[in-house]
């Protein structure tokens, strides 16, 4: 039987990357019934079974998970002649799979989103918050906010602001403590570090102007959260290398002062990602325009 209703691989799509049929049946405003009948005919169509269903979860098959690769790349196609049909005239429209650092995610990407769909409002977005690096081959995440270098040069990089890190304490931990005086001396501090399993930033890369001098620190805490090490910090815990979009009001309004403030960690970038997959769906390009302009002149630097 030939593939004949291309709503039926759309709605496919939409099961794969939502991982439930409730929850697909739920953003698409359909009946539960009506997708299952509608998987189930593009299954017939296909001749291959495309989940293994359960009563506890839903397990796509490796048949499935192929077919579902070359749909994105194939109703983006459509998308792409659909626009080039109106002259690119067509309101954007679609949903946005995004994910960004925990503290950067909820204090300048959720606001950004708010601007951006009064803009665009049949843009809707999925945003995942996550202090680890997310998966864009593996998942269904369309772009993500990444801060530093990449080390997967298959992914597709745009910058879209500076990103500067500077050592900070509390007045408190700094009276309590005393306040170094070269980067050597943090070696007596209880410096907060940021850990996961498979990743310890116990080495800090200071920099004062040409010199460059790395420095190992440690300390009793560590967190694989920027929100925690943030509130430690305030809370007199230890010296913590912040960036400059996390305290920025910390540091104006005194709860938190510079420590060794000619010495900072070397520049970086803030991103916005995506997976080399082409074509590019035309609401990507405008948020990360919108990003671009926003962020040109970063507020937390002003």
């Amino acid at each position: 039987m030939a593939l004949r209703n291309l709503d039926d691989l759309a709605v496919f799509v939409h099961v794969v990357e939502r991982q439930s049929f409730s929850a697909a049946a739920r953003d698409l405003h359909l009946a539960p019934k009506t997708v299952s009948k509608q998987i189930a005919r593009l299954e017939q169509a296909l001749g291959t079974t495309l989940f293994e269903r359960n009563t506890r979860n839903l397990r796509i098959t490796d048949e499935g998970r192929a077919i579902a690769e070359r749909a994105r790349v194939a109703l983006g196609v459509l998308d792409e002649v659909q626009e080039l049909a109106t002259g690119g005239s067509r309101e954007l429209n679609g949903i946005v799979r995004l994910t960004a650092p925990t503290p950067f995610g909820r204090k300048f990407v959720a606001p950004a989103i708010h601007d951006f769909c009064r803009l665009h409002p049949r843009v809707g977005f999925d945003l995942r918050l996550s202090d680890q690096v997310q998966d864009l081959y593996g998942g269904d995440l369309d772009l993500a906010i990444r801060m530093g270098e990449l080390a997967d040069s298959r992914l597709v990089a745009r910058r879209v602001a500076s990103n500067r890190r500077v050592l900070a304490a509390s007045p408190a931990y700094l009276k309590a403590q005393g306040n170094p005086e070269t980067p050597e001396d943090l070696a007596r501090h209880n410096c907060l570090v940021f850990a996961y399993p498979g990743l310890l930033q116990n080495t800090w890369p200071l920099r004062k102007g040409r010199r460059e001098k790395p420095v190992t620190v440690g300390g009793t805490l560590c967190s694989d959260s920027g929100d925690v090490l943030h509130a430690w910090c305030l809370a007199g815990l230890g010296i913590s290398l912040r960036e400059t979009w996390d305290i920025h009001e910390e540091l104006r309004d005194g709860r938190l002062v510079r420590v060794l403030p000619e010495w900072e960690a070397a520049p970086s970038k803030i991103s916005i990602v995506r997976a080399r997959r082409e074509p590019v769906p035309r609401r990507l390009t405008a948020f990360s325009d919108f990003l671009l302009e926003r962020w040109r002149d970063a507020p937390w630097d002003r």
